[in-house]
């Protein structure tokens, strides 16, 4: 029994480790978005390319190429999915030059209330009452960082803003349909996921025209191994060591390094105003993901 607990609590210790260097990795993609020197489109494309590399030896030794997983409904499904991931990697690389990758992330985050919205319109899931108002805090947030009727943003980094909310809409919509593959091992998905994005994204390359040259190479092939195949090794694997909780807890430092590193690399710090709205938008995401019940602090509150 002793044994048991003990390796138990190895086991949390290590999918702890695993994911906090999965959301320190996830924090820096801007930075190397940024520093490769390439066009979104270059960059997807090198991104899914060599990931689906890195992912085949991976795949092939946990056994993850088995015909039961290639089924027709299965394949169109992991190659859908792929697709919107891909775009939603083109816009959301292509809106960090117009913004800071710190605001560009923060406002990538709202993507846990387009998916319960989604799936309670395409999949009559149902809402509830706390969900909706968290997602009312976190969309305040989210005007407060634009700064409706006021100048907090200039035209250029509301256009950047804007193709945010569509990459991270694309990102949600991908997640519901990867929902539907219960069955399928993640990273193999995460491998069909790229491969069709290479696929897709190499009529479009203007790799030749503007070849990454010397470190910038080191860029671009960190954004295939370490931040794709090595990044979803490690979030994958974390996610089946430890609670669900603690997984969205320690999510919150991806948007943090990302501030970190937006302000050591680029010297970008957020406005008071900025910050009011990231604190308000992490909040919602917060409360979202722990299902915190404000209904009932409010029923305790009367009690006393």
């Amino acid at each position: 029994m002793e044994k048991f607990v003990d390796d138990h609590h190895l086991k949390r210790k290590v999918g702890t480790l695993e994911m906090v260097v999965a959301m320190l990795l996830s924090g820096s993609i801007g930075l190397f978005v940024i520093k490769s020197g390439q066009s979104p489109i270059n960059i997807v494309f090198f991104r899914c390319l060599i990931s689906a590399l890195c992912l085949i030896p991976i795949c092939y030794f946990y056994g993850h190429f088995r015909k039961v997983y290639f089924g027709k409904k299965e394949l169109f499904l992991m190659v859908t999915s792929g697709l919107l991931i891909i775009f939603n990697w083109v816009l959301l690389f292509a809106a960090f030059p117009k913004t800071s990758i710190s605001l560009a992330t923060i406002v990538y985050h709202v993507n846990p209330f387009v998916i319960l919205f989604l799936g309670a319109l395409v999949f009559h899931e149902k809402l509830n009452k706390n969900d909706v108002l968290w997602t009312i805090i976190a969309f305040i947030g989210l005007i407060v960082i634009i700064g409706l009727g006021s100048a907090s943003v200039n035209s250029n980094e509301l256009v950047g803003l804007g193709l945010v909310l569509i990459a991270t809409t694309l990102y949600s919509i991908s997640v519901l349909i990867t929902k539907k593959l219960s069955n399928t091992p993640p990273l193999l998905i995460v491998f069909i996921q790229t491969l069709s994005g290479a696929i897709v994204m190499a009529p479009f390359i203007s790799v030749f025209e503007n070849p990454p040259i010397g470190q910038q190479w080191l860029f671009v092939v960190g954004l295939g191994v370490l931040h794709t195949a090595f990044l979803y090794y490690l979030m994958y694997s974390a996610i089946k060591k430890i609670p669900l909780n603690n997984i969205a807890i320690l999510s919150f430092i991806y948007p943090i390094s990302t501030i970190v590193i937006d302000y050591f690399f680029f010297d970008h710090v957020l406005t008071s105003t900025q910050v009011l709205g990231a604190g308000l938008i992490l909040l919602g995401v917060l409360g979202v993901k722990l299902h915190w019940n404000i209904f009932a602090v409010k029923k305790v509150g009367i009690r006393n």
